[in-house]
């Protein structure tokens, strides 16, 4: 049996209505370490965290939120991701992944006891409840060269000692990818992180841009959104690079994974004619 996540969406409706004025990852989170609050949890601000807090969907759609353009010193609101308007009685979606079933059982039981979470906007009632156990992807053999779309659904950052990288980096990408399985898996990845500049590549432009998220209490970090195309190519590491990579769509990628950024879809591209 592999690893696995423990995923629980909670639908619920506000009591009046309200704005979601900073990332909706954030208030996702707070909603969560609220009811986790009940049976006496707390986690420092750079504990690692055994969970990921999806941002708000609305309609089933991600409440893309707190979004700035220009600088830190000048931000400039974005015209229609800034905030949301949320009605009364609008049904608002919150998933988590947790990394163990005791933990995810204590949210379920605390928020089924008490199905009221008490917010400074708000009241939200709980409507529906429900839960699953995720399967991480196994290694397995992958072709010569294997192509994937991955798509930014949600505002992303990565690292480079200390210094942000604000654009889909494919080495920046598939490090994240391959620390994150290897932690939540329990394998070792270093071999497959050391031999990337050999094996991964981005084909054709990325696209990107770049953003600044208030992710609470006004605080704004850079970030970008956009897509890359990347390729990988054979080698003894290509089924734990096609794990990770595919895992990485309930891990998340880069910083801020808890709250919601690094959100990513990964699909096969369409076919491409070869050059002749």
């Amino acid at each position: 049996m592999g690893a696995r996540l423990y995923t629980v969406t909670a639908e619920m409706v506000p009591d009046k209505p309200f704005a979601i004025t900073a990332w909706s990852g954030s208030f996702a989170l707070r909603v969560l370490y609220d009811v986790l609050r009940r049976r006496g949890f707390s986690f420092g601000r750079r504990e690692a965290k055994p969970f990921i807090a999806e941002p708000v969907r609305v309609d089933g759609e991600v409440a893309i939120t707190g979004v700035y353009l220009g600088s830190v010193q000048k931000p400039v609101p974005h015209p229609s991701l800034c905030w949301h308007e949320v009605a009364a009685g609008k049904p608002l979606s919150f998933t988590y992944h947790f990394a163990g079933a005791d933990i995810a059982r204590q949210f379920v039981e605390a928020i089924a006891e008490e199905p009221v979470v008490e917010e400074p906007a708000c009241k939200l009632a709980l409507t529906t409840l429900s839960a699953a156990q995720r399967d991480l992807p196994e290694p397995s053999p992958g072709g010569r060269l294997e192509v994937f779309r991955v798509r930014f659904l949600t505002p992303t950052s990565f690292m480079f000692y200390g210094r942000d990288v604000l654009y889909p980096s494919p080495v920046r990408l598939m490090i994240s990818a391959l620390k994150n399985y290897g932690a939540a898996a329990g394998v070792d990845t270093k071999r497959a992180v050391e031999g990337l500049a050999k094996t991964v590549e981005a084909v054709g432009a990325p696209r990107s841009r770049r953003v600044l998220v208030d992710i609470g209490e006004g605080r704004l970090v850079p970030a970008f959104t956009g897509e890359v195309t990347l390729a990988i190519h054979a080698s003894e590491d290509m089924p734990i690079l096609l794990a990770a990579l595919k895992a990485a769509e309930l891990l998340g990628v880069g910083v801020s994974r808890t709250l919601g950024f690094g959100r990513v879809r990964v699909e096969k591209p369409e076919e491409q004619p070869g050059r002749s």
